[in-house]
């Protein structure tokens, strides 16, 4: 949290730089932005659709979270299920956002489930990815041995498998909880009714540049939020690790 000050004057800095060269009309200054936000947080409007949009990155990190997680240990314990999917994954990890957006709207319609599978199908294959490097990286001879000496599979799983994994999927989810939010975003702006995306599109669609900056705004903070909050916590025990593991 210790950058967010940081992160505030260098924005304000820019915010103030932008309407000197494009003028208040096409770049209204910080301060103008911060009342309109204090505005929509008064009526009550930035925190109801603050929440629709975390909810659905929510959901949507979760179920490919646990999709991903559980089919990477399910195929990483195989080599020859480790060789047909990683070209798979790899391709699907290659599609633009975009083509997903526009696949759920077709199947489903507009509506608040487009942005869950947005976030969804762009962040599942790269937990896949990860947690599958991640048992493919652990020693195949410490998992002989666990074998041979008949250590129970909840054991191995507890002791060997998810420490080995952890920092794997934690580069994963780091990457992916920064980009939910960007995609949940994305696919109300283009399928949706409700929440931050759809409120910037109305804000674009009448020119309404303060409130195009003010929900614009919402959405870097909930990013830099979730970096600097819920990451940040689950990085420490990795660091902690590797200071032990360096330590003499």
């Amino acid at each position: 949290m210790t950058a967010v000050p940081g992160l505030l004057l260098l924005a304000t800095a820019l915010g103030y730089a932008a309407t000197a060269i494009a003028g208040p009309a096409l770049s209204p200054p910080p301060a103008a932005v911060v009342l309109h936000l204090l505005g929509l947080a008064a009526g009550g409007d930035l925190f109801i659709e603050a929440a629709r949009t975390l909810s659905r990155g929510a959901l949507g990190i979760l179920i490919a979270n646990l999709l991903g997680v559980g089919a990477g240990l399910a195929a990483g314990c195989s080599t020859r299920l480790v060789r047909l999917a990683r070209p798979a994954l790899t391709a699907l990890n290659a599609c633009p956002p975009v083509v997903w957006i526009s696949l759920a709207m077709v199947w489903m319609g507009t509506g608040g489930a487009v942005p869950t599978v947005a976030v969804v199908a762009g962040t599942l294959p790269p937990v896949f990815l990860a947690t599958l490097e991640g048992v493919a990286s652990q020693d195949p001879r410490l998992r002989a041995m666990s074998r041979a000496f008949a250590v129970p599979a909840p054991v191995r799983l507890a002791r060997m498998v998810v420490p080995g994994v952890f920092p794997f999927w934690l580069a994963a989810f780091a990457h992916t909880s920064s980009a939910a939010w960007k995609l949940a975003a994305v696919a109300e702006y283009l399928g949706a009714a409700d929440g931050l995306g759809a409120r910037i599109y109305w804000a674009y669609r009448r020119l309404d540049m303060e409130g195009l900056y003010a929900w614009t705004a919402m959405v870097v903070a909930i990013g830099v939020l979730v970096d600097a909050g819920l990451i940040a916590r689950l990085r420490r025990p990795v660091r902690s690790a590797r200071r032990g593991e360096a330590a003499p």
